[in-house]
């Protein structure tokens, strides 16, 4: 077996040596556990900055008795030319690292038992990491949030030079910084601006970027690292990793720290913008997934399987239909009246009045092996019907058991339902996506009856021979689409100057092409059976890159202006509407990796893709057929 090797530099500086050993043995301990898991060997490098010919000569003669410290350890210390910096003084040994990982790590930071352990697990199992970032406590075991967002000069100022009772006033602002709206209990993918204090790199990756910037002194040297990696690789906190910080906010205690963090920030503004408001975008490189078109090997195309497919008539009751025809299946599109749609040539549709509770569907579910149930009340911005919960679940909850519990009863193998990521929530935070094994937060009526529908799907499915699989779809998009998707496009085409020009959110999106192909691929995979799965288009973006993409492709650049987002959700909440503030500004991702390893499935259309689709059918609207 190969042994690894992990090395790690700690940079000194005039340092209180009781609190040194005390790091010293924590790194020893976790060094020791970590080699029972792993063939490990660890080197250790302490590099004096101190500058100072009595600090070295003390550390020369305490050299021998941290090497008694650390046995697991082959320990040196490097003096380094004069006080150099942070980054420099790590610099030293990064660039002769001769190692497979490599830990920065304070002398005040102690590491518990397993956190290298459990950095190296974690990095062994995902091989696109680069930076692997801890939960880090203060020693009475309070959580410190130093995993941030990208910082702008109010940041800085609120937390160097500001009164307090400015701070106190402001704190929503600094705890946005801080990720505070982040589950610190899970992980967080990607990391905009890891802590500094102990940064667990992949050398190869490390060295690939040149290690840390020399231009930084002290401060920032860590977003800016961080920004570099994530251009070559993952940035991932971990919160099974986990240390304990010592930790003093000298840029509070005098004004030589202030000024070099002054520098420092705008060392990094230079570099990376943002001044004022955050412009990052994070463009993670993309996991190696196994890119195979699943091609539905075992579905009968002979004609032979007959489909339901309720709310034929809608959006993506069209496209499922017309999909499943070219297919070879025999489709029976359920609507409640006949001429709601103009029909689509070999697709039988049946009639079959209202859909609820009462609904009699035995001869339209005679004979089909699968449904694909998408007949639902949509959510609304403004509901005119007097009880719209009692409604949401009569046709969301109510009819839908009614249809499964016919299906059942005669003899449907598999029932697909379309649900809606609404059923995980409203938004997330950001680098936090929604996994479909995620504890379900629905807020409004709509998502409510949503979950409600699913979990008495599961009760059924338990209790018959049908199988039942559930598709959390977000925002669809393509050729025909409504709402706010298809006024954008229409502000786009008209070259309105649209005030979206500096949101730098992540949000997923599916093309229809993309959900449909799941669905139809969920009809007869034998691993969907009884699964939840969500859906997008495999990459994220935020509103402002989205309307930059969809003005490409309708060959009219999108005419953004760069207000920031404070000023937008102010407007928006003084007219009454900060709802959609809250859409345009806010993340909402969707983890889609269960659908990719489980049923073999990937987007067949790329974001860009799908968009120069739904430029194309907005373009025919209204042209004569």
């Amino acid at each position: 077996m190969h042994s690894l090797v992990l090395s790690a530099s700690l940079v000194l500086y005039k340092p209180d040596f009781e609190v040194l050993e005390r790091a010293l043995r924590a790194l020893q301990g976790a060094g020791k556990f970590a080699k029972l898991h792993h063939e490990l060997k660890l080197k250790l490098t302490l590099v004096d900055n101190s500058d100072d010919a009595n600090v070295y000569s003390r550390l020369t003669a305490w050299e021998g008795d941290a090497r008694n410290l650390m046995p697991d350890w082959t320990l040196q210390l490097l003096r380094a030319p004069g006080n150099i910096g942070y980054g420099r003084g790590n610099n030293l040994v990064i660039k002769v690292a001769q190692s497979d990982y490599h830990v920065v790590i304070n002398p005040d930071l102690f590491v518990h038992s397993d956190a290298l352990h459990e950095a190296l697990r974690f990095m062994i199992m995902h091989k696109d990491v680069g930076l692997l970032s801890p939960a880090v406590f203060g020693e009475d075991g309070e959580r410190h949030y130093v995993c941030k967002r990208h910082p702008t000069m109010l940041i800085m100022f609120l937390r160097s030079f500001s009164p307090l009772w400015l701070q106190s006033r402001l704190r929503f602002i600094v705890d946005k910084y801080e990720m505070r709206d982040c589950d610190f209990e899970k992980i967080i993918d990607p990391l905009e601006f890891p802590t500094g204090s102990f940064m667990f790199f992949r050398t190869k990756s490390l060295q690939a970027i040149g290690g840390f910037d020399p231009d930084y002194f002290l401060h920032y040297e860590d977003a800016d690292i961080g920004r570099r990696m994530l251009s070559i690789a993952r940035v991932v906190y971990v919160p099974a990793v986990r240390v304990v910080h010592q930790w003093a906010r000298d840029t509070h205690r005098s004004l030589k720290a202030k000024l070099i963090t002054v520098r420092s920030g705008f060392l990094y503004w230079r570099k990376w913008g943002g001044l004022f408001a955050s412009q990052l975008t994070i463009k993670p490189p993309q996991s190696k997934h196994t890119v195979h078109k699943q091609v539905n090997a075992h579905v009968d195309l002979t004609g032979n399987r007959r489909v339901l497919v309720t709310g034929a008539c809608g959006f993506i009751g069209q496209a499922v239909s017309a999909d499943l025809r070219l297919r070879g299946y025999k489709v029976t599109g359920a609507l409640r009246q006949r001429d709601a749609i103009r029909e689509l040539a070999e697709i039988d549709y049946v009639g079959v009045g209202d859909m609820d509770e009462t609904t009699d569907w035995s001869r339209v579910v005679m004979g089909v092996d699968c449904i694909v149930h998408l007949a639902a009340r949509v959510h609304f911005m403004t509901d005119i019907v007097q009880d719209p919960v009692a409604e949401f679940r009569r046709i969301n909850v109510d009819l839908t058991l009614n249809l499964a519990r016919q299906a059942a009863a005669a003899g449907v193998r598999r029932f697909v339902f379309v649900s809606s990521v609404k059923v995980n929530g409203e938004n997330t935070a950001f680098g936090q996506p929604f996994t479909a094994e995620d504890t379900p937060r629905p807020i409004d009526s709509y998502a409510v009856s949503k979950l409600e529908a699913e979990k008495l799907l599961r009760q059924l499915a338990e209790s018959t021979s049908m199988e039942v699989v559930i598709i959390r779809p977000p925002l669809v998009y393509g050729p025909g689409v409504k709402a706010n998707f298809a006024a954008m496009i229409r502000w786009l085409k008209r070259g309105v100057p649209l005030p979206l020009g500096a949101i730098n959110n992540q949000r997923s999106l599916v093309a229809i092409e993309n959900v449909v192909d799941l669905i139809v691929s969920c009809l007869t995979h034998p691993a969907a059976a009884n699964q939840t799965f969500l859906v997008s288009d495999g990459e994220d973006v935020s509103t402002t890159e989205l309307l930059r993409r969809m003005g490409q492709a309708l060959g009219c650049p999108a005419r953004l202006v760069p207000v920031p987002i404070g000023w937008l959700q102010l407007a928006a909440s003084v007219v009454g509407k900060p709802e959609v503030a809250r859409r345009l500004c806010g993340s909402l991702q969707v983890d889609i990796s269960k659908t990719r390893q489980m049923l073999g499935w990937s987007p067949p259309l790329t974001v860009d893709q799908g968009l120069e689709k739904a430029a194309a059918g907005l373009v025919n609207l209204g042209k004569p057929s």
